[in-house]
């Protein structure tokens, strides 16, 4: 039963199709993989500015890092404390913020297996800073998202900058749309709270009405 339940959490951790947080898939990327499809040459803020607008993160922020690699530890580890961290991390959220959780989409099952340390189909736990660009192996650089279309248009994004013809790049500076918060909640952006926070207010620029319907019923418990 624990081989069992170890394997299914392992499974559960694996993240998206889309590039995930780890780098490990560019080892054996996908049949259909293209770094045409994904690099942009080189841009200044204006460009990727705009490009973020177009592509459309709702409360979400764009920050500028700078890149900060970490010396002393390979990536088989960092996937290793980052998948305890995770277990922890969505254990965590689960006692403190179900509310919050199921507002986010996630069912009653869901949480349950939340408890557990195992993230529910749909969601993935992000870096909201890579490793090399600032960012740290603890609670305050994670957040529970929704894979599609949230997680997934953050590495396209991303992508663009570090993915190119001949490999991994390591810009000096990258810009990464950074989901606030410890659970990224789309719902709230159009609930009508009327409350001073920034994201209740920064509601639904360049939202076509379908597709906040879509947003909308994918984030209802129980979908």
């Amino acid at each position: 039963m624990t081989d069992k339940t170890e394997k299914t959490t392992e499974t559960t951790l694996a993240g998206t199709d889309v590039f995930s947080d780890w780098d490990r898939l560019l080892d054996t990327p996908p049949d259909d993989f293209n770094p045409d499809d994904f690099f942009v040459a080189e841009q200044g803020q204006d460009y990727w500015e705009s490009l973020f607008q177009e592509m459309n993160f709702p409360g979400m922020d764009l920050m500028a890092v700078p890149y900060l690699p970490q010396a002393g530890m390979n990536t088989p580890d960092r996937h290793k404390i980052f998948t305890r961290l995770s277990r922890d991390f969505v254990r965590f959220l689960s006692y403190h913020f179900a509310n919050n959780l199921r507002s986010a989409g996630v069912t009653e099952e869901g949480l349950f297996y939340m408890k557990r340390g195992q993230i529910p189909e749909r969601f993935s736990v992000h870096l909201k800073y890579p490793l090399d660009y600032g960012g740290r192996l603890d609670f305050d650089n994670l957040v529970f998202i929704q894979n599609d279309p949230f997680h997934e248009l953050i590495h396209l994004y991303i992508n663009r900058q570090i993915i190119g013809p001949e490999g991994l790049l390591t810009p000096a500076q990258l810009y990464v749309p950074t989901p606030p918060g410890k659970i990224y909640v789309p719902t709230d952006l159009f609930s009508g709270s009327g409350g001073k926070n920034k994201q209740d207010r920064s509601v639904v620029a360049g939202y076509s009405e379908e597709a906040l319907r879509t947003i909308a019923q994918k984030a209802m418990p129980g979908r």
